[in-house]
């Protein structure tokens, strides 16, 4: 009884000090023009694929787990009868398809979703943090910054379209945020999986607002078309 109490108290006392837990969300305020809806369709559309693509990768890597499982569940049964022991397993117990999950390659679509709808389509993203988890600890914090500033007076201008061939535009007139390291023969760093790479950037952004690199230390097959956030200048 003792044990338990003092189980408890260790229980109660760690909650106590966690500090509250935030998750930040966004709210998409789409743009006026008629240019801007249409990108923010093909925007949309492209998150669709990502999505499409992290469901079959993700099935994918169940259906190896599964049959890695059988395998091995075999291999179990086979020395447990050799050595003339019980079966006390199931195909289960090597099931580790509980690893497979997507919710890393989900967050990946949806940001570069929001890059595409705020930075290439003249769209507003406005994060805000929000508590989820022992939020009567939490002090009072200081208003999320907008990412895609209003014009003066709150009237959301229309977004000005950009030459052909050239990088997209903002609704201030400039160009979207990293764009400007997006032109062809500029020599930059890309980011892949929290490393940063020698890259030489290929053509104009796409009109997903990607830009089309190639990496210098690899052949033409590993050329890709990134999103703007992950090119910094060398």
């Amino acid at each position: 009884m003792l044990r338990l109490l003092s189980l408890c108290l260790a229980v109660m006392a760690l909650l106590s000090a966690c500090g509250p837990v935030y998750e930040t969300q966004y709210s998409l305020v789409p743009p006026s023009s008629a240019e801007g809806r249409l990108c923010v369709n093909q925007c949309q559309q492209n998150r669709n694929y990502c999505r499409q693509n992290c469901s079959m990768s993700q099935q994918a890597c169940v259906n190896e787990a599964r049959s890695r499982a059988l395998y091995e569940y075999q291999a179990y049964v086979n020395r447990q009868q050799a050595e003339k022991k019980p079966i006390k397993k199931s195909v289960g117990d090597f099931d580790r398809s509980y690893s497979c999950g997507n919710s890393s390659c989900e967050a990946r679509c949806e940001s570069d979703y929001r890059d595409c709808f705020g930075g290439s389509c003249g769209g507003q993203v406005v994060a805000k943090r929000v508590c989820t988890a022992f939020c009567d600890q939490e002090k009072p914090a200081p208003a999320a910054p907008m990412l895609s500033p209003v014009p003066p007076g709150g009237v959301q201008a229309p977004m000005m379209q950009a030459p052909t061939g050239a990088a997209p535009m903002s609704n201030n007139g400039g160009y979207a945020a990293g764009s400007s390291l997006c032109q062809p023969g500029m020599r930059v760093s890309v980011e892949w999986k929290g490393d940063w790479y020698p890259a030489t950037v290929k053509d104009h952004p796409r009109k997903d607002g990607r830009c089309p690199v190639h990496y210098d230390d690899f052949g033409s097959e590993d050329d890709e078309s990134v999103a703007l956030r992950r090119i910094r200048p060398r």
